[in-house]
């Protein structure tokens, strides 16, 4: 016998829910797209691990990166390319969303193909030097200058060239898209080893020119690294210098009235490292990186596995390769991650979150929890919040963003109960199910008025 509710058969009301499911998936993948800045940051050699630990053992020497884990989505287990650790290469998967190698199975014009780490001739590209079967790798810098948006590239070691190189007048390409802005992608190139005077000139070019699309390259943890050795004393300062660095890229962001509201970051590594050296790509602190991301609706306190339960899985401590079934969270995702946030199109030619299904933001609002599935774990979180008048955030129960946590967001927790991306065939309860839990915590609401009141 089928049930019949509001005139919907069960089996076409679950079919109907399978279908909502997968289309509320698709839109949370531009949940937090459409801000106007994306500012895309690699610490060189900051290790996944090793960063994770400062932030949890001493965690006011870390504020900053403290408050990427506190305010944002965040993993410390993300991965580099899978059979590169070396700067160059990983850089280049990271802005164009494109592998090192081919891998096995795969199309001979699908990898990049530059693998060298050193300082490039000035004939160099990533067209005529990479992979022989491109004649023209496109990046993160082709897609935001080719819609009209601004870029700059900020960066402290003079290997970062090739970039600069790849993409400037003449070797850049056409711009086919809308009014032709010119083939030059890089708008403004600081490319220099005095981090320091990187660092400050970005910080006021950005008030001046307010770049849409910003790459920052930090050399200091991996010179120290080779020097003194991953998780050396001098390198534990070299990170909290970044800290320091990254305080001032959070303030900016929050006192400029054009980036507050408006901004988002995005935190990621080339490579980790172990001893003085990070070659070996098979090796576990060579390859575990950090990715962490934080800004304009940015789930806050996230772990970006859990909000992605579908399209991304935690390694461990392992290593898979592209053709993986599961696939880890890359450093290779961030180049199509912020061309999303932006609001625009995948890379030309990527293959590496070029179906932009890596979130940062959960599928539903009362997901207090932001591990995509709306549960009994989320209803606790609200009655723990429940009162709050002003100030309130969505992880503390807030599901309308109005500030409060009161019957509105329980509503909202309500329609949205069951509601699932770890399983999009999870079924939703039915409504005699949901109104027996409504008069639980009506019974609950009036407990905490009489308690009021007493």
């Amino acid at each position: 016998m089928r049930h019949v509710v509001f005139g919907i058969p069960s089996t076409t009301r679950k079919a109907l829910i399978r279908v909502l499911l997968c289309f509320f998936m698709i839109m949370s993948a531009r949940s937090a797209s459409g801000v106007s800045h994306v500012i895309h940051i690699s610490i060189d050699g900051l290790r996944g691990d090793l960063l994770e630990s400062y932030i949890n053992t001493s965690p006011l020497d870390y504020p900053n990166f403290k408050r990427f884990v506190d305010e944002g989505a965040t993993t410390f287990n993300a991965r580099t390319d899978y059979s590169n650790t070396e700067t160059l290469p990983n850089h280049t998967s990271m802005l164009t969303g494109r592998p090192v190698d081919q891998p096995s199975g795969t199309p001979n014009t699908t990898h990049h193909g530059y693998v060298d780490n050193g300082v490039p001739p000035p004939s160099a590209t990533l067209h005529n030097s990479g992979n022989p079967n491109l004649s023209y790798v496109a990046s993160t810098f082709d897609v935001v200058h080719d819609n009209g948006l601004s870029t700059a590239l900020y960066a402290s070691k003079d290997r970062f060239s090739l970039y600069e190189q790849s993409y400037n007048a003449t070797t850049g390409a056409p711009d086919t898209v809308g009014i032709d802005n010119g083939r030059d992608k890089i708008d403004h190139h600081l490319i220099t080893t005095d981090f320091i005077s990187m660092h400050t000139n970005y910080l006021s070019d950005m008030v001046a020119f307010e770049f849409n699309y910003s790459f920052l390259h930090y050399l200091l943890p991996d010179g120290v690294g080779h020097s003194a050795g991953w998780g050396s004393e001098a390198w534990n300062s070299s990170v909290r210098l970044m800290d320091e660095y990254m305080g001032d890229i959070l303030e900016l962001i929050d006192n400029h009235a054009a980036f507050a509201g408006d901004t988002i970051i995005i935190l990621t590594a080339d490579h980790g490292g172990t001893g003085t050296g990070h070659g070996n790509a098979s090796t576990p602190a060579n390859y575990t990186i950090p990715l962490l991301i934080w800004g304009a609706g940015v789930a806050p306190g996230a772990d970006l596995y859990a909000l992605n339960p579908i399209s991304r899985l935690n390694p461990g401590t392992g290593r898979p390769s592209y053709t993986a079934t599961n696939q880890p969270i890359r450093n290779g995702d961030t180049g199509n991650l912020a061309i999303n946030l932006l609001g625009l199109v995948p890379i030309s030619g990527s293959t590496i979150n070029a179906q932009h299904d890596l979130l940062v933001a959960s599928a539903f609002e009362a997901d207090f929890d932001a591990n995509q599935i709306v549960n009994l774990d989320d209803l606790i979180i609200w009655q723990t919040g429940f009162g709050i008048d002003t100030g309130a955030t969505k992880a503390q129960g807030d599901a309308t963003s109005d500030g409060s946590v009161d019957g509105k967001d329980f509503l909202v927790w309500q329609r949205q109960y069951g509601a699932s991306l770890v399983n999009t065939l999870t079924a939703v309860p039915e409504p005699n199910s949901l109104i027996l839990v409504f008069l639980g915590i009506f019974h609950l609401h009036h407990h905490f008025i009489r308690r009021r009141q007493e």
